[in-house]
């Protein structure tokens, strides 16, 4: 696969690996000047903003029959089945699929906020998950989702929200290929008098053709005497990375839902969530519609008899 890496040809060269391990053969050789693409949807709207520049080489992932297998299930230690999504997963496939929407609500959810319905034809979860700011995120670090990479010498696991934080350190992830999203098993059973609270809420100026304001995945568990049993909360929204607010989870955690522990809710979402603002909404501004999406939630799952 010898090839002269200065070659930057007005048109990319395009490869057809035939495996994973051949397209990170393929990425070493190639460094910077090679990208891995499968639907591309992203990819286009960087080069035409001029955000990005186009690489002399694409390095066609689609395929890549592994990757492609929208929904694989297997079995866990505990009897439950474990998802695994491949990462040229297309997001309709996704939303789509009766395990995903049965068992992972928030990210069939997600999926039907993103883009419109032809982009949602042509994009994938990989795509979405790699941009770091994809709007499936929230709903994926809320399930604790896992990545499943190949380096070129195996395939390796990595929890979502580590890669995440390593991605912002530095770039050494770009060599990797991403095979699939791993969701654990989600424990769906309710004690008696229970209530059960799943939301996903993506605001934008005008829902799924522009970039969000806030993201907020939302899973809890509520006693009937109101205590919250168990609590993920996870935000993000615009340019921002979004992140799991686990000091606030904490905060709520055993508390009875009334409007004092509602006060402290949005006081810590507005302390731990850091958006980043630009000129269609302030970092003001997009914390405090997180934190009014979060309460407003909790607020009506006091409501429930």
């Amino acid at each position: 696969m010898a090839m002269d890496k200065q070659t930057k040809p007005e048109s990319p060269v395009v490869w057809q690996p035939s495996n994973a391990a051949e397209a990170c053969t393929l990425k070493q050789q190639l460094g910077a000047e090679g990208v891995f693409v499968a639907g591309g949807t992203l990819l286009r709207t960087w080069w035409e903003a001029g955000t990005a520049r186009m690489p002399g080489h694409l390095i066609d992932i689609s395929g890549i029959s592994s990757m492609q297998k929208p929904i694989t299930l297997a079995s866990s230690s505990h009897d439950r089945q474990i998802c695994q999504i491949g990462a040229a997963a297309l997001l309709s496939e996704v939303r789509n699929d009766s395990h995903i929407r049965t068992h992972y609500s928030l990210l069939a959810t997600a999926m039907k906020n993103i883009a419109a319905p032809s982009i949602r034809n042509l994009a994938t979860l990989g795509g979405n998950v790699l941009s770091r700011v994809g709007d499936a995120l929230p709903a994926l670090i809320v399930y604790e989702a896992m990545l499943l990479w190949h380096d070129g010498q195996g395939a390796f696991e990595q929890p979502l929200a580590e890669w995440l934080l390593e991605a912002q350190a530095n770039h050494a992830w770009k060599n990797r290929l991403l095979l699939a999203i791993i969701l654990p098993p989600v424990d769906l059973s309710e004690q008696e008098g229970q209530y059960r609270l799943d939301v996903y809420h993506k605001v934008g100026r005008r829902e799924v053709f522009t970039p969000s304001i806030a993201t907020v995945a939302i899973s809890a568990v509520v006693s009937a005497e109101r205590h919250i049993v168990d609590l993920r909360l996870a935000v993000g929204g615009g340019q921002t990375m979004p992140k799991r607010l686990e000091h606030t989870e904490r905060l709520l955690k055993g508390g009875k839902l009334d409007h004092s522990l509602l006060q402290t809710c949005y006081t810590s979402v507005l302390e731990h969530f850091h958006p980043v603002g630009d000129v269609f909404a302030s970092a003001s501004y997009r914390q405090k519609t997180a934190a009014n999406l979060i309460v407003s939630e909790l607020w009506k799952a006091m409501q429930f008899k």
